[in-house]
């Protein structure tokens, strides 16, 4: 009978790659071999026909001339290759006589070569969803822990405080703000599913740019205003867009924010708008924690927490970037960063096609 067994301590096996103890056990009936070994680089787990081979290490197996040393004149051995051209492992088959592969046998090896890479990396994939499922679920209850908490205390305090009309008004804000951070967190991760699922949908219309501009720092004033930030704005263009009034929003607010999030108290942000080239160009520049090499890599992959942190205890999802490139991209745009490195700000530079 086939054996899997597993060198990743509490690792466990998905039921596709349970599969894989039967396609063990078929390679060597239909090759009439004695020994066929699958071994995945990722887990170290491997599936082994019949139990006696899982006596040898799997990489021996895979060596003609250490299978010849274990008793084996015959040894085969097959990368298995992913879509994308990574290893995922190899499949070795081996007997104590010696012989040739027939030209049938070599297509039945080759075809149930390609079912063992398909089993795989269908299976990779569902373990990757499962995984990207669970960072959902543990964002979602981090990140939403924050403001929940901040409601319910405030509102007892305006109970303490009913009498001090000031008080009240800093914990309604303080109430509000949170709700907003709330709604934030939940649309980020609604927007990511969507981008996943590929159902981003765009209601296009003419808009002008500094006006949608304008909007989004006026609803991002409060935030910086609490950390004592300057936002400037400055525009050179009156330049209509063809965009999604609702999506553009979010991706100047989502700069903006980040902005206000990631520079210290007392900092500045500077945001201008200029055409070139028949684009229109959104740069958002703080005077914040920076990029590293290693940011700058990272920058747009979901659930990416960079190097830079929330001067003021913010809450972040690490999706915002990822969803603003996405959004981008969909109007047909790209966006840049720059940065000279930690402690010297980072520069978002958002390119726009000019509507004719």
């Amino acid at each position: 009978m086939a054996v899997q067994i597993d060198h990743q301590p509490g690792s466990s096996s998905t039921e596709g790659l349970e599969t894989l103890n039967k396609l063990t056990k078929l390679i060597a009936r239909l090759l009439s071999v004695e020994i066929v070994v699958i071994h995945l680089e990722d887990n170290k787990n491997i599936w082994c026909y019949p139990e006696t081979a899982a006596a040898h290490d799997p990489y021996l197996l895979n060596d003609p001339l250490a299978a010849m040393a274990l008793g084996y004149q015959f040894q085969v051995s097959v990368v298995l290759k992913a879509k994308d051209g990574s290893n995922l492992g190899f499949l070795s088959i081996a007997d104590e006589k010696l012989r040739v592969l027939t030209s049938d046998e070599q297509e039945i090896l080759q075809d149930l070569t390609a079912i063992v890479i398909d089993q795989v990396e269908t299976s990779l994939a569902h373990r990757q969803a499962v995984f990207h499922h669970q960072q959902v679920l543990n964002t979602t209850a981090h990140d939403l822990k924050n403001p929940l908490t901040t409601i319910p205390v405030r509102a007892d305090l305006i109970k303490l405080k009913k009498h001090d009309p000031e008080a009240i008004e800093k914990m309604c804000d303080q109430i509000k703000i949170a709700s907003f951070n709330m709604v934030r967190i939940i649309d980020e991760l609604l927007h990511s599913a969507t981008a996943e699922a590929g159902k981003i949908r765009l209601l296009l219309v003419k808009l002008t740019i500094s006006d949608i501009v304008a909007n989004v720092i006026t609803m991002n004033q409060p935030l910086a205003e609490r950390k004592n930030q300057l936002i400037h704005f400055h525009s050179e263009t009156s330049a209509q867009v063809k965009a999604d009034e609702v999506k553009l929003s979010e991706i100047v607010d989502n700069l903006i924010n980040n902005a206000v999030k990631y520079a210290a108290h007392g900092t500045e942000i500077f945001v201008k708008l200029r055409e070139f080239e028949n684009n229109v160009l959104i740069s958002v520049e703080d005077q914040g924690q920076g990029l590293t090499e290693e940011d700058k890599n990272r920058l747009y992959q979901r659930f990416t927490r960079l190097s830079a942190q929330p001067t003021a205890g913010e809450n972040s999802t690490g999706l915002g970037l990822s969803i603003v490139k996405l959004l981008v991209e969909a109007h047909e745009g790209t966006i840049q960063a720059e940065s000279e490195g930690r402690g010297k700000g980072t520069k978002f530079t958002v390119i726009l096609p000019i509507c004719s």
